[in-house]
């Protein structure tokens, strides 16, 4: 997979999973900025750490600000206050128009609330810090795996705004690639093919190289138009 060209990463929260966070994005050599309420916490990202940190409560906006949201490609909300995470990422997607935002579910019985926002979530784990990297930089189609002898690979498709109403077989027609699973807001189900896309829909797909290349293709498409 193609590196993507540096970019601006805001991490809220320097906890276990934003300190984990914080350095692996650091070292694909993106500018990352973590914000967090307590100074002392900054401590844990240690003397190699080369982001910048923010101290501040990040649902005030003049700290967003100082972190350098509006030119902000993503931003990470993952404290371990269910609350802050929903405020912060609802901040960054609906007031600042950050196009990838993702916030960490610490609560579980709480992912309802996250589901009826349609925010992109991530349960609390390591295995969650590098979930939340993958959704904030490598956006597209993503590979996740393989299946049988490695002709038929399975991928990952995050769907952009410009397909957002658009149906499942517009995107992913019989014949090239089969749609496994779709996510929304926290919820898998088992789409149709007449399926309505929402942006930010995660769609797990079988396809072959052939297939995944004509997926490719189709997302620079533009939502087919």
């Amino acid at each position: 997979m193609d590196t993507p060209a540096r970019q601006e990463i805001i991490i809220v929260g320097c906890g276990r999973v934003g300190i984990e966070l914080a350095h692996s994005i650091s070292k694909k050599k993106h500018a990352v900025t973590v914000i967090d309420s307590n100074p002392r916490a900054f401590d844990r990202l240690g003397a190699d750490f080369v982001g910048r940190t923010v101290q501040g409560q990040a649902i005030d906006q003049d700290v967003l600000g100082r972190a350098g949201i509006h030119n902000a490609h993503a931003l990470a909300a993952a404290t371990s206050s269910d609350s802050t995470n929903i405020v912060v990422a609802r901040v960054a997607r609906d007031i600042f128009h950050v196009e990838h935002v993702v916030a960490r579910v610490y609560n579980p019985h709480r992912a309802i609330i996250y589901e009826k926002l349609n925010l992109q979530t991530v349960a609390s784990s390591s295995w969650g810090a590098q979930r939340i990297e993958q959704l904030i930089l490598h956006s597209g189609l993503q590979n996740i795996g393989s299946a049988g002898n490695g002709d038929v690979q399975l991928y990952e498709i995050n769907v952009p705004e410009e397909w957002s109403g658009r149906a499942m077989i517009n995107l992913v027609p019989p014949g090239r690639a089969i749609a496994l699973a779709l996510t929304r807001g926290g919820q898998t189900c088992l789409p149709t093919s007449d399926f309505v896309l929402q942006a930010h829909d995660l769609i797990q797909v079988s396809a072959t190289a052939d297939g995944a290349a004509f997926l490719r293709q189709r997302l620079k498409t533009n939502g087919g138009n």
